[in-house]
């Protein structure tokens, strides 16, 4: 059951990581993918170094999106 619920909470991640910037604000999927990746971690889902992993993907994200607007970087 454990096991189902984490694989289920990451392809919910996976899937909100991979929408394409004209779909979603990227600031608002930067939140979204912070928000999913804390419950993750709160459930006990996944361990403090995968939740680090997450968020810096989510961080890294975000990043490109602003150099790609015009934005610091």
């Amino acid at each position: 059951m454990r096991e189902a619920q984490r694989r289920l909470a990451m392809t919910a991640w996976r899937e909100l990581f991979a929408l394409a910037g004209s779909q979603m604000d990227a600031e608002v999927k930067y939140f979204g993918l912070l928000r999913r990746a804390d419950a993750m971690e709160r459930a006990d889902l996944i361990t403090s170094d995968e939740w680090r992993k997450l968020v810096q993907q989510a961080g890294a994200s975000l990043a490109a999106t602003a150099e790609c607007m015009g934005g610091p970087g």
